[in-house]
C-alpha cells in the first residue's frame, strides 16, 4: 500500500506557509517530525504533496513510499 498524505494541502509550499509541522510515521514505527521551515528545504522542492510522500525513503528499514504524513499545527501566539 502506498504512502498517503492526510490533511488539505496539495503543495508542500502551501504546508510550509500554513506554518504546520510535518509528522511523517512510517509502517515500521518510525517517526520524526518536520518543522514547517524545514518541510521545503529538507524535500528540495516545492511540488506536490503526494508526489513527496513517494519519494520518502525511513532510515530504519528502507521501504519507500511507506508512510503517512500529516499536520502538526504549531499554536500562535
Amino acid at each position: 500500500m502506498p504512502g498517503t498524505a492526510e490533511g488539505n494541502y496539495v503543495t508542500l509550499a502551501q504546508w510550509a506557509g500554513d506554518r504546520s509541522d510535518m509528522r511523517i510515521v512510517c509502517k515500521c514505527g518510525r517517526t520524526i517530525n518536520i518543522p514547517s521551515e524545514k518541510i521545503v528545504e529538507r524535500f528540495r522542492f516545492a511540488g506536490e504533496v503526494s508526489k513527496a510522500v513517494t519519494r520518502l525513503v525511513c532510515m530504519s528499514c528502507r521501504r519507500r513510499g511507506h508512510a503517512t504524513i500529516t499536520p502538526v499545527p504549531i499554536l500562535r501566539s
